[in-house]
């Protein structure tokens, strides 16, 4: 019997030893101090590129200050910005580069609808550039200085209070434009400081929506030769398509006085706006002269309608009209490669929706 109790107690022995030489580190108590992984915070944070985001800024100190920004077409990492203003229409395509958010094409003026994204420009102004800490900074395509002054600095706007980047750019002489970006949300404030005088652009409202724009529409009328036309406000939203837009409002006049220029069944397959000739070229398909069923005067005003509608939301005086590549030609008109139509506003009448 003492032989057994001695054996059970050598074992006992042994395992309490292969126990405690098996024995790992406890994980931390409750008390313990785990130090949080850094969050590596990027431009895209800053400024980000939403689609149907209209943002709406309030103006103190100048009557052009007051803006609302839209992004109207965005491609991987490019973006197309509309500005719009009490004085102008904008555009500006921004990019993301290397740690770097650029201004790579603007444009004022531009009251109409185009894709420039991958238009070639000569422009590139730094806005942003990692890392985003205290001190970074770079030269403006005017050669100033901007710098990142401050993270996480208190603005106040009419929409809400901000933790907010803000980067600085100098101007000399007492001038500088203090820039304020909030994560999530993008640019929040802009404020323009020279001595006492200051200019201020506020974020004051977000709204997930398309924006609209009032665009005139020409029809020939019904009973009478001449032309009619009505103001009428189209939805954009972020990478719509102008042309199935403008094709849509020709074919649906909406009022029994006045005519489609274009039928059901012809299509818009082309617009293209030739800046350096100030014209906007126009391709259609085959129906639009299959389909017309007009006499010389009637076409006349469906030439009309058409011409006017383009030129009008292009702003040019010039439209060349073809259908499927070829010069338009019917049995009463007809132009070759290097004519054009012009705008022509006469014996013309307002319509009310």
């Amino acid at each position: 019997m003492k032989k057994i109790l001695s054996l059970i107690s050598i074992l006992l022995f042994i395992s309490l030893i292969l126990v405690s030489c098996g024995e790992t580190q406890e994980p931390p108590g409750d008390d313990a101090v785990v130090e949080p992984e850094e969050e590596v915070l990027t431009i895209k944070d800053f400024y980000p590129f939403k689609e149907n985001w209209k943002m709406e800024y309030e103006g103190i100190g100048n009557e052009f200050a007051e803006q609302t920004t839209f992004f109207e077409f965005i491609e991987e990492n490019k973006g197309q910005l509309k500005i719009f203003n009490p004085g102008t229409v904008m555009v500006k395509v921004l990019e993301y580069d290397e740690g770097e958010l650029k201004e790579i094409f603007s444009e004022g003026e531009f009251y109409h609808i185009e894709n420039m994204i991958d238009v070639k420009n000569e422009n590139n102004n730094i806005i942003l550039k990692e890392p985003l800490k205290v001190g970074t900074s770079w030269t403006t395509s005017g050669g100033y200085k901007s710098s990142i002054t401050g993270i996480d600095v208190n603005i106040e706007t009419p929409y809400k209070n901000f933790k907010a980047l803000e980067v600085t750019t100098e101007f000399g002489e007492g001038r500088k434009q203090l820039e304020y970006y909030a994560k999530d949300v993008g640019p929040v404030a802009s404020i323009y400081i020279d001595g006492e005088f200051e200019v201020k652009t506020l974020l004051e409202e977000i709204e997930n929506e398309s924006y609209e724009m009032d665009v005139k529409f020409f029809y020939p009328m019904f009973d009478e030769i001449k032309t009619g036309y009505v103001e009428r406000d189209i939805e954009f939203s972020t990478n719509g398509n102008i042309k199935e837009i403008l094709e849509y409002n020709l074919k649906n006049p909406n009022m029994n006085e006045l005519i489609s220029p274009i039928s059901d069944n012809t299509k818009v397959n082309s617009i293209i706006l030739d800046r350096g000739n100030q014209m906007v070229k126009v391709d259609f398909s085959n129906e639009l002269l299959e389909d017309m069923n007009a006499g010389s005067a009637m076409e006349g005003e469906i030439i009309k309608s058409i011409v006017n509608t383009f030129a009008n939301f292009y702003q040019v005086e010039k439209v060349y009209i073809s259908t499927e590549g070829n010069p338009y030609s019917s049995g009463h008109f007809s132009i070759n490669k290097d004519e054009f139509f012009t705008v022509d506003y006469s014996n013309i009448e307002e319509l009310d929706e």
